[in-house]
C-alpha cells in the first residue's frame, strides 16, 4: 500500500470510531433521561393517589346529600325509567 492508501485508512478508521463512540454516548444519555422520566412519571402518580384521595375525603366530609334508602324487601326499585334491582337474586336453586 502507498502512504496514502494507508493514510486514509487511519482516518476512516478513526472517523467510524469516533462516530461509534458518539453513538454510545447518545444511549447512555437517552438510557439516564429515561430512568429520570421514570421515575417522575411514579412521583407524579403518588401525588395524584394522594390529591385524589385528599379530594374525596373532602367531598365526603363536605355532602349533604343523602343516599338512596335501601328496600327492606330487596324488591326493585324505581326511579323514573330506570328499574334496578338492589340485590342479585341467587344463582343456585333452593
Amino acid at each position: 500500500m502507498t502512504f496514502e492508501n494507508e493514510t486514509v485508512a487511519v482516518g476512516a478508521m478513526s472517523i467510524v470510531a469516533v462516530l461509534i463512540w458518539s453513538t454510545i454516548q447518545i444511549w447512555k444519555r437517552i438510557r439516564a433521561i429515561d430512568a429520570q422520566i421514570t421515575k417522575m412519571q411514579k412521583e407524579i402518580d403518588i401525588l395524584q393517589m394522594h390529591e385524589s384521595r385528599r379530594l374525596m375525603m373532602d367531598l365526603k366530609t363536605n355532602s349533604k346529600v343523602e343516599g338512596q334508602k335501601i328496600n327492606p324487601d330487596n324488591g326493585p326499585v324505581e326511579t323514573g325509567d330506570v328499574v334496578r334491582l338492589i340485590k342479585t337474586p341467587p344463582t343456585t336453586p333452593s
